[in-house]
């Protein structure tokens, strides 16, 4: 016996544009699907058919990620000279986006 064990995941390493629209990276997907499913906590109402007692908002949210039915804009990253004149903390380049 190795010791080794796979693990899969639910999106694949090699995942198309076509499956995830506007996804990039996994780290993006899930931010975005943290703040889509804060919303859902929050009260906000799913775009997609699904009951709330039986599916978790998580599931909920990267359903609606999938089918594209949550739009989003990345915001612009700061420069690193911009950000040493205003001495605001860093990004460590993390891709910040907004959900509407």
């Amino acid at each position: 016996m190795s010791g080794i064990v796979e693990v899969s995941s639910n999106v694949a390493n090699d995942a198309s544009a076509a499956e995830w629209p506007g996804i990039v990276s996994r780290f993006q997907l899930v931010i975005l699907a943290t703040h889509r499913s804060k919303q859902l906590l929050r009260g906000a109402e799913p775009r997609i058919v699904a009951d709330r007692f039986k599916r978790r908002n998580t599931s909920i949210a990267l359903e609606e990620l999938k089918r594209g039915l949550i739009f989003f804009k990345p915001l612009a990253m700061i420069p690193v000279a911009e950000e040493l004149v205003n001495e605001s903390p860093a990004h460590d380049g993390i891709l910040e986006s907004t959900i509407t």
